[in-house]
């Protein structure tokens, strides 16, 4: 790669190997999904950080800005920059942080935590932390804080009621209080059934060898839905009765939108009028 140093045109030895250089790129161009005001901050670091690579990677980062965008996902609100540098700042430091906090039935409250680790997970940034308050393990929605401020104390490390970060916000989510209980009797083992549903492997619970329960629980019926039809016509569902009709909603606006592809339903239709 030809530089300039004082004047002088030298060739500076690549910075990454290929496969790096191209992992960087992808990996900028991911995380415009899940955090706000990223994208053009993502962008910028990616042009400079195709300026100093040989003209053969910046052909190939060229293509992955071309060919690649990142989609939220839907109805899933973002997390602010800010606050997962702060954040992400005290779970190095070990330090203590306050912030402001909206649960998820729109309760406020204000939090003095020991920040630990901080996960990405279905679209969400969520901070796990020991909570000064309450003497307790929390997991929080990023989204849902604002004004991390550190405290300028430090903490000791704690040691996780659990083997990993990951497990632990596995287990707090799959424990977490929905509003429509629900769960799913499927032919599957247990394996397949994960992959089917998309489910974390704490809700999938093997009866046996072949058959297995998927716990499908959620706030909006649509996320009960969706995994319900990716499971297949095989599964049995049960779950709170109040369910049942906006699953039957959402099952006439398909049978709607099905009849309105099908022309021998049009022609029957004006057939009958």
């Amino acid at each position: 790669m030809a530089g300039s140093l004082n004047g002088m045109t030298t060739d500076l030895p690549p910075l990454f190997p290929d496969d790096e250089a191209v992992a960087l790129a992808v990996a900028l161009r991911a995380a415009a999904a899940g955090v706000t005001g990223i994208e053009e901050t993502a962008t910028r670091a990616l042009d400079k950080l195709a300026r100093l690579l040989p003209a053969r990677q910046r052909d190939q980062i060229a293509a992955v800005q071309q060919a690649t965008t990142s989609l939220p996902f839907s109805g899933a609100p973002k997390a602010d920059l800010a606050a997962l540098a702060a954040l992400a700042t005290a779970c190095r430091d070990h330090g203590t942080v306050t912030f402001a906090y909206e649960s998820r039935d729109g309760t406020p409250s204000s939090r003095h935590v020991e920040p630990h680790t901080l996960l990405a997970s279905h679209g969400r940034w969520y901070l796990l932390a020991y909570d000064l308050d309450r003497d307790a393990w929390r997991t929080f929605r990023v989204d849902r804080l604002t004004g991390p401020a550190p405290t300028g104390r430090r903490a000791p490390s704690r040691r996780l009621p659990a083997p990993d970060a990951s497990t632990y916000l596995t287990a707090s989510l799959t424990a977490a209080p929905t509003r429509y209980p629900a769960r799913a009797t499927v032919p599957y083992d247990a394996a397949t059934a994960r992959t089917r549903s998309g489910a974390f492997p704490s809700r999938v619970h093997p009866l046996d060898d072949h058959t297995c329960t998927i716990d499908l629980s959620a706030d909006d019926p649509l996320h009960i839905a969706v995994r319900l039809l990716a499971l297949g016509p095989e599964a049995t569902l049960h779950g709170d009765p109040e369910l049942a009709p906006h699953l039957a909603q959402m099952g006439h606006q398909l049978l709607q939108a099905a009849r309105a592809l099908t022309p021998q339903a049009n022609d029957t239709d004006e057939a009958g009028r």
